[in-house]
């Protein structure tokens, strides 16, 4: 059922880039404001973001039949 809800037709990157994006304008006004804290919590979204991206991914070629790579890659067909 979850793979179902998490399809990769379904699932959007526009929260994971909008998480991104967080991030980095969080680690930028820390910089900017002198504040180890704030700099850390945007690296800490950053590296949230960067979870998601490989678990959204992964769910996205999990048991799918089609293989997006060419047949001569390595590992394909």
């Amino acid at each position: 059922m979850v793979a179902t809800i998490l399809g990769a037709s379904d699932l959007s990157a526009t929260p994971v880039a909008l998480l991104i994006g967080l991030g980095v304008f969080v680690g930028v006004v820390g910089h900017l404001a002198g504040s180890r804290r704030t700099v850390i919590v945007g690296i800490a979204i950053l590296f949230v973001a960067t979870a998601l991206l490989l678990v959204g991914g992964y769910i996205a070629y999990q048991d799918d039949a089609i293989d997006p790579r060419p047949c001569d890659a390595p590992g394909g067909c």
